[in-house]
């Protein structure tokens, strides 16, 4: 993996694959000390994967300053690299 820093932030380009398709995320934030993975909802539809609001749930998601932003958590199973 390689990590490019952009305003002092660590940016990488991560390759996703979900039930057969993979896509490649460009310009995606790592955040060393988070212990979830966000995707943008619009990004990940490009391999299927969609929000399961039958198995997911709404949490809201706060970073630095305390501006929060409201996301949809769920586990995914069927992915590969």
């Amino acid at each position: 993996m390689k990590i490019h820093l952009e305003d002092g932030l660590p940016i990488v380009s991560v390759s996703l694959g979900y039930k057969g398709k993979i896509i490649i995320l460009e310009d995606v934030l790592l955040d060393t000390g988070c212990s979830n993975t966000i995707f943008d909802t619009v990004e990940v539809e490009g391999v299927g994967l969609i929000i399961d609001r039958k198995n997911g749930s709404p949490r809201r998601m706060y970073g630095v300053g305390d501006e929060s932003e409201l996301c949809y958590e769920q586990n995914v199973k069927e992915f590969y690299d």
